[in-house]
């Protein structure tokens, strides 16, 4: 059997992820981002994550030339940064609210729910997208917002999750 891309999508599409923006500076001062919801955890000791990107994304020569790069978890009314990393052309980064990592260069958006900061370790073609393996060498986390979320195409909320009463557990 042929699966086909939209069935692909439509099947995987039913998994809720969280949304990020990973984010990169090069030299000369300029900045890319772009919307991941292909992050996960790789492991504990020693830290260690990773995304991935399309290789026909215009920020895929950014990532690859970069030596390090953020993960910007974002908080669940930030759907708007979302939309506007994950198009072609996308926003602005002097449009966002955004400070400098310290020892890094990458960019942080100021108000997201969390960054994970990482030294890229490798960058392998998987497909029609790239992985790319990040050692974790800083954290921060605001744990008292809540998660955007990504299901079905739209985004969705802790909340709007616990309200759908065709999610809610039946009792026998």
């Amino acid at each position: 059997m042929r699966i086909t891309e939209d069935q692909f999508r439509k099947t995987l599409g039913l998994f809720p992820t969280g949304v990020t923006i990973a984010t990169t500076s090069q030299e000369l001062g300029s900045s890319a981002g772009i919307t991941i919801s292909s992050f996960t955890s790789v492991s504990l000791e020693p830290p260690q994550v990773l995304f991935c990107l399309s290789k026909k994304s215009n920020k895929a020569s950014a990532f690859e030339k970069a030596q390090y790069f953020a993960i910007n978890i974002l908080k669940a009314n930030q759907s708007h940064l979302s939309d506007g990393f994950a198009k072609r052309i996308p926003l602005d980064m002097s449009a966002v609210k955004t400070h400098e990592h310290q020892e890094t260069g990458c960019l942080l958006i100021s108000e997201a729910l969390g960054h994970v900061i990482c030294e890229k370790k490798q960058m392998y073609e998987g497909g029609d997208h790239y992985i790319i393996l990040g050692g974790v060498i800083d954290l921060m986390a605001d744990s008292t917002e809540l998660p955007l979320i990504r299901q079905r195409g739209q985004y969705l909320t802790v909340h709007s999750l616990l309200e759908d009463e065709s999610l809610q557990c039946q009792q026998s």
